[in-house]
């Protein structure tokens, strides 16, 4: 049993003070319940921002050297504002679930501190009607010399609960959270998996009316997210109104009733869970693609600063390397890579389904008795998935003749009726060569591409294939037929 004496008189004030500031928080959430008792949260032009100071780069700071500033005050430090919400407004029904998406930075932990009471918003109205638990930080608040069970009776009292709804409760809590035998240690003691079950189980026997959950349910063994999910899906079923934050947008499409997507610090859409994940997954593919065809158009101008700066025929340019690179003596130089999609178009972002096209420009510079282009698709630890090349094809690129004119400018297009590779980043290789292997211009890890969706399939190929089972044995169905189980 909890024992007040084990508390030093210190903590017995602060005891005191969180019991003065729940109860504060209540007489305000039972006023808000009275103005508006349809929402269970509702927030009106709410915006927050945070100062953010950046050590400025001019070497390290000694004792004396701050201590001189701050007397002269003087600072090493920039200080600019971040807005992590602006003018945001939100309402939730009761028990709706709400699943918050966006991408980090976007203001999604900053909505749930407000709601939970942890930030105050620069301006505008937080309105939260009902009992809270906030799965934020699992065990946030928990006092590492306490033991589980005084921590449990502290957080308890934090959500509001009475000392005696907290001792009729602790026994399930405890068995809930599998720490029977190390529940009066101390927290410190705990594992960071022991510390999680403790915080959760904790949460879900408040019994809240509003449930906020950010990304906890990520963490952990798998039987403990099964049990975890298991919990939300029953609290869901009683009606408690939740607002979920995650990346995991499979868990928004099957828990919540509505999604919202945050976009710096403001509401982008919201609405059906698959109409605003579909928006949302669009405008990362094409930040993707942006990003991708960047990082590409870089990698072309510096080879071709490195290529106007070279002349034909030099040694220095032969030598390949182990990363990222290009080599070869010039005497034909691949100019453009581009790959095209279904509607014709350039990308670098590709579906595992989707037709492609490899186009590869080139330029002959100087006589050559032969050219081979071939064609590599690398994983980044440069393990080749697909490689081919004209010579392996029988494909016959022609030359030009020995007396010119030059230089002389060709395409070849290297045509794939399905793409075939499972999700994740690719390189594309490129190398123009003589038939006996000497090298006119290699491009090695330089043109980067993705490849989105598609199933969860192991390895790197999703080749086009079928299932068919044929068996010679009775099977369960027939045995139903036969016993008149099945009309």
């Amino acid at each position: 049993m909890f024992s007040e004496e084990r508390f030093s008189s210190k903590y017995l004030v602060c005891h005191r003070a969180a019991l003065e500031f729940v109860n504060s928080i209540f007489e305000k959430s039972s006023e808000s319940k009275q103005k508006n008792a349809a929402s269970s949260i509702r927030l009106t032009d709410v915006s927050k921002s945070f100062k953010r100071t950046t050590q400025a780069s001019k070497g390290y700071s000694t004792i004396k050297s701050s201590l001189i500033n701050s007397l002269l005050r003087k600072s090493s430090a920039l200080e600019n504002t971040l807005v992590a919400l602006d003018k945001v407004n939100l309402n939730v029904e009761p028990g709706e679930s709400v699943g918050v998406i966006g991408r980090n930075g976007s203001g999604k932990s900053t909505i749930l501190k407000l709601i939970a009471g942890i930030y105050q918003p620069d301006s505008g109205l937080v309105e939260v009607n009902g009992r809270v638990s906030a799965l934020i930080e699992l065990g946030a608040g928990f006092h590492p010399d306490f033991s589980g069970r005084e921590n449990l009776v502290l957080g308890g009292i934090m959500y509001g609960l009475s000392r005696k709804e907290i001792e009729e409760r602790i026994p399930e809590i405890i068995d809930y959270a599998e720490l029977k035998d190390f529940i009066d240690d101390p927290v410190r003691t705990y594992s960071s998996g022991m510390y999680m079950r403790l915080g959760f189980s904790l949460a879900v026997h408040t019994d809240p009316d509003v449930l906020l959950v950010d990304e906890v349910l990520a963490v952990g063994d798998a039987a403990f997210t099964k049990r975890c999910q298991s919990t939300i899906g029953d609290l869901k079923r009683k009606g408690t109104t939740m607002l979920l934050v995650t990346h995991d947008l499979d868990s928004v499409e099957r828990w919540c009733d509505r999604a919202v997507w945050l976009y710096s610090g403001k509401v982008k859409s919201e609405g059906a869970p698959r109409r605003v994940i579909d928006s949302y997954l669009m405008t990362l593919d094409e930040q993707h693609q942006e990003r991708l065809k960047k990082e590409n158009e870089s990698n072309s101008l510096e080879d071709q600063a490195e290529g106007e700066a070279s002349s034909v025929g030099e040694d220095e340019g032969l030598q390949p390397t182990d990363g990222p690179g290009r080599w070869g003596n010039k005497s034909v130089e691949v100019t453009d890579v581009v790959l095209i999609g279904e509607d014709g178009s350039s990308t670098w972002v590709l579906k595992d389904s989707q037709e492609l096209t490899v186009e590869i420009s080139y330029r002959i510079n100087s006589a050559i008795d032969s050219l081979v282009i071939g064609v590599g698709f690398l994983k980044p630890d440069g393990t080749v998935v697909h490689g081919t090349n004209t010579d392996i094809e029988d494909i016959k690129i022609p030359i030009v003749a020995e007396e010119g004119p030059f230089p002389a400018k060709g395409v070849l297009r290297y045509k794939l009726e399905r793409v075939g590779l499972t999700g994740g980043e690719y390189f594309l290789d490129i190398a123009a060569h003589a038939r006996d292997g000497l090298p006119f211009d290699y491009h090695h890890l330089l043109h980067k591409f993705s490849v989105s969706g598609g199933e969860k399939l192991h390895g790197f190929l999703s080749p086009s294939r079928s299932w068919d089972v044929e068996v010679s044995y009775q099977t369960e169905q027939s045995s139903l037929k036969s016993a008149g189980g099945v009309s």
